[in-house]
């Protein structure tokens, strides 16, 4: 939708981060979309945006209720109707995504977020996601325990970790100097970053560039 269009129906909104800052919608898109880019290729599961999605759940209805306002012969009303599905659809795609590596990665993950409590730091999941996590990990367990008890020649496997060695495409939003590259070898490179510039790296090298806002993947 053009962006006239957007920002005239409905007002700025702030977002929660380090501090409080007015957005327009449009910029809360992008913001979104980087998100959920971020999230699908990257290896592990990442803090979690909620308060970019609670957002947009709330925008979305304003939307909707501009749509009610206008006839069925006003093109605008299409535009409206594709921004609002775009909308959803960058919503649902991110949540689900998150949710496939909570379901593939469960015990790890919740070992990482016990983890981050105990040392005070960031969680990374919503209360939502760790409730879904406890409960899916617990229910893996009691099954694999069934199979144990009929099957006693079966031995717990070992864990699944994501592999941070991946390679991901990304594009940086700064300059960045001193990069260590960490391909998994005891021989380690340096790069700098300049902003604007797209590279193929490891994503062990740049996971916390990521989880910052400094780079976007893509």
């Amino acid at each position: 939708m053009d962006e006239i269009d957007i920002e005239s129906a409905i007002n700025d909104v702030d977002i929660d981060n380090d501090e409080e800052v007015q957005l327009s919608l449009p910029e809360i898109i992008q913001l979104m979309e980087e998100n959920w880019l971020n999230e699908k290729f990257s290896p592990e599961v990442l803090p979690n945006r909620m308060d970019i999605v609670e957002l947009l759940l709330d925008q979305i209805t304003t939307l909707e209720n501009n749509l009610k306002k206008l006839s069925n012969a006003d093109f605008k009303k299409g535009l409206y109707q594709m921004e609002v599905d775009r909308i959803r659809f960058l919503i649902s795609s991110y949540l689900r995504k998150r949710l496939e590596k909570i379901e593939t990665y469960s015990t790890v993950i919740l070992e990482q977020e016990k983890s981050r409590v105990q040392q005070g730091s960031e969680t990374y999941l919503s209360q939502n996601e760790l409730e879904f996590a406890q409960e899916y990990d617990q229910s893996i367990r009691e099954h694999f325990e069934s199979i144990m008890r009929f099957c006693p020649g079966i031995t717990e496997t070992q864990l699944i970790n994501p592999n941070l060695h991946t390679m991901v495409f990304l594009k940086s939003k700064e300059d960045i100097e001193g990069i260590v590259i960490d391909d998994g070898n005891d021989e380690n490179d340096l790069i700098d970053l300049n902003k604007g510039s797209q590279v193929l790296i490891s994503y062990k090298s740049v996971n916390n560039f990521v989880k910052s806002g400094n780079v976007h993947l893509i």
